[in-house]
C-alpha cells in the first residue's frame, strides 16, 4: 500500500480546523497564563537540551542526534531518560527540532508545546503498562514450566455462551452440531479457570487457541492445547494477500475484539495483559493497522503506538521552503523512467552514505549528482534522497522503539 504524504496532510488540515481552539480557551484547559507557558516552553527545550548532553547526544545536527539516540538505546535501552529523549524526539512536531525552529511564533510554540506534553504524558503511560504486562507475562511463562492443576469445576454455562459466540465465524461455524468441539471448548475452560494465572488472559488463551489450532480443537477427541506455546510468537505473512489469509486475519482479529469484549467486567481477567499478549505474540495488530479502516481500537504494541502518535512530518531533515519549487510526485509523473533509475540506484548502502554526510554537515550536492541525470535535475536529486533518508530514520527508530519492550 502506497503511502500518500499529500492526502495524510490535507487529512491532517481539515481535522485541525475541525477541532481548532483559541490560545486563550486552550490555556484555560490547562490552567495556564500565556507568561507561564512561555516559561514552560522554555523549561522544556531547555532540560531536553540538558539531558542530551548528558548523555552525549549531538543536539545541533538533527540527523546525528537521530543516530545517537538509537545508539544509545541499543546500549542501555531500560534507561528511562533515554525513554524519555526518545518520547520526546517521535512526537516533536518542530518545538524541539532546530530546523527553522527561530522561525516559529509565541503562539505556535505553546500550541505544540501542550499538545505534545499531551502526548509525552500518553506514550510514557503506554510504555509504563507495556513493561509492567511483559514482566507479568515472563511471570507466567515461568509458572508453565510445572504442572497444571486441574480442578473438578463446572464451566457449562460460559462454555454454552462461548460456543454461540464462536460460531459466528467462517472458521468455526460449521461446528454447530460437532460434539468434539463442544467438548474441547469446554474442557479448555476447564484448564483456564482451574489456574488463576491463566484466568488472568483468558481472552488471549482462547483467541491463540481457536486461531492457531481450530482444526485440532474441531476434529481431535480430547484435545488440549500446550499452553507453553500458546504464549510464544506465532508468525503470520501480513503483507501479501493470496485470497483468504487476510479474510481469516480479519475474522481472527474480530474473534479477540469479541472476546475482550465478553470478558472486560471480569474481575478475574486482566484485559490489559490479554491485550498486551494479543499485540505482541502475533502480527494481527499490526496487519489491522496496515490494512483495515481502524474503526476499532484493536490493541497496539508499542511500535505501532509510536506510529501513531508521532507527527506527519517526521522526520524533519531538511528545510521545506528550499524545495518549495520541487514536486517530486510531479517529477515521477512527468519523468518515470528516470525516477525508476533513481529508485533502483538509492540502495540502502546509497542513502546510509548521504545519512553520513548529513551527519557531517558535508556538502550533498556531489553525492545527489552522482544520481543518473542528478546534474540535469540536481533539486529533485536532493529532495528524493531526503525523501530516501526520512524514511531510512522513521523505519530506524520506530525499530527502535521494539527495544523497550522486547520479549525473551
Amino acid at each position: 500500500m502506497e503511502y500518500d504524504f499529500d492526502y495524510e496532510i490535507y487529512k491532517y488540515i481539515n481535522e485541525q480546523a475541525e477541532n481548532y481552539v483559541t490560545l486563550r480557551a486552550l490555556l484555560e484547559q490547562n490552567n495556564l497564563t500565556f507568561s507561564e507557558a512561555r516559561k514552560k516552553v522554555q523549561k522544556f527545550k531547555a532540560d531536553f537540551s540538558n539531558l542530551l548532553s548528558e548523555y552525549n547526544i549531538d543536539n545541533d545536527n538533527t540527523v546525528k542526534m537521530y543516530s545517537e539516540l538509537i545508539e544509545r538505546i541499543n546500549e542501555n535501552p531500560g534507561n528511562t531518560d533515554l525513554q524519555y529523549l526518545y518520547i520526546c524526539v517521535m512526537t516533536d512536531s518542530g518545538l524541539l527540532n532546530k530546523i527553522d525552529s527561530n522561525k516559529r511564533i509565541k503562539e505556535q510554540q505553546i500550541r505544540n508545546y501542550i499538545c505534545q506534553n499531551e502526548k509525552i504524558q500518553e506514550l510514557s503511560d503506554f510504555l509504563r503498562l507495556q513493561t509492567e504486562n511483559r514482566n507479568k507475562l515472563y511471570k507466567i511463562q515461568k509458572h508453565l514450566k510445572k504442572a497444571l492443576q486441574i480442578k473438578d469445576i463446572n464451566c457449562s454455562e460460559e462454555s454454552d455462551l462461548l460456543y454461540k459466540l464462536t460460531l459466528q465465524y467462517t472458521f468455526l461455524y460449521r461446528n454447530s452440531d460437532n460434539e468434539i468441539y463442544r467438548y474441547n471448548l469446554d474442557s479448555l475452560l476447564i484448564h483456564i479457570n482451574s489456574d488463576e494465572n491463566l484466568k488472568s488472559v483468558k481472552p488471549y488463551i482462547i483467541f491463540a487457541v481457536l486461531s492457531r489450532k481450530h482444526g485440532m480443537i474441531q476434529n481431535r477427541a480430547d484435545f488440549i492445547p500446550n499452553f507453553k506455546t500458546v504464549f510464544q510468537y506465532q508468525s503470520y505473512n501480513i503483507m501479501n494477500d493470496n485470497g483468504k489469509n487476510f479474510n481469516n486475519y480479519q475474522s481472527y482479529t474480530e474473534l479477540y475484539d469479541n472476546l475482550r469484549r465478553f470478558y472486560e467486567y471480569d474481575k478475574e481477567v486482566d484485559i490489559e495483559l490479554s491485550d498486551f499478549c494479543f499485540a505482541n505474540l502475533c502480527p494481527l495488530s499490526e496487519w489491522y493497522y496496515i490494512w483495515c479502516e481502524t474503526n476499532e481500537e484493536i490493541p497496539m504494541n508499542f511500535r505501532r503506538k509510536v506510529c501513531s502518535l508521532k507527527p506527519i512530518s517526521f522526520p524533519m531533515i531538511y528545510r521545506y521552503y528550499d524545495y518549495s519549487d520541487y514536486d517530486i510526485d510531479e517529477f515521477k509523473a512527468e519523468y518515470p523512467e528516470i525516477y525508476e533509475i533513481w529508485e533502483k540506484t538509492v540502495t540502502p548502502d546509497f542513502t546510509e552514505k548521504f545519512l553520513d554526510i548529513l551527519c557531517d554537515d558535508s556538502d550533498i550536492s556531489e553525492l545527489a549528482e552522482k544520481l543518473p541525470y542528478g546534474k540535469e535535475y540536481s533539486g529533485y536529486a536532493e529532495l528524493f534522497l531526503y525523501q530516501s533518508a526520512s524514511i531510512s530514520i522513521e523505519e530506524k527508530m520506530l525499530d527502535t522503539a521494539e527495544k523497550f519492550v522486547k520479549l525473551c
